[in-house]
């Protein structure tokens, strides 16, 4: 495997499409750079980036408690701001 990834060699090796790469790099579950190429640009994947990502445990347990902690933040602030 190369030392750069693209989103769709990514989500080949990892079983999933490439639309979910994309949002795991937007949400920051998965790191990448935006290199702007062509209209829209492309995102480099580091492969230790992503080897790191699988090994870290579940690919949806993380997306999940990266979401958890965004809800909870949230609530956390309604709660403490007056009425």
């Amino acid at each position: 495997m190369k030392e750069i990834v693209t989103v769709k060699e990514a989500a080949a090796f990892l079983r999933k499409h490439p639309d979910t790469i994309r949002h795991w790099i937007e949400t920051k579950v998965l790191r990448a750079r935006k290199l702007s190429a062509g209209k829209n640009g492309i995102y480099a994947i580091a492969r230790n980036d992503l080897l790191e990502l699988m090994v870290s445990g579940t690919i949806e347990q993380k997306f999940k408690e990266k979401k958890k902690k965004k809800t909870r933040a949230a609530k956390t602030l309604q709660v403490q701001m007056p009425i």
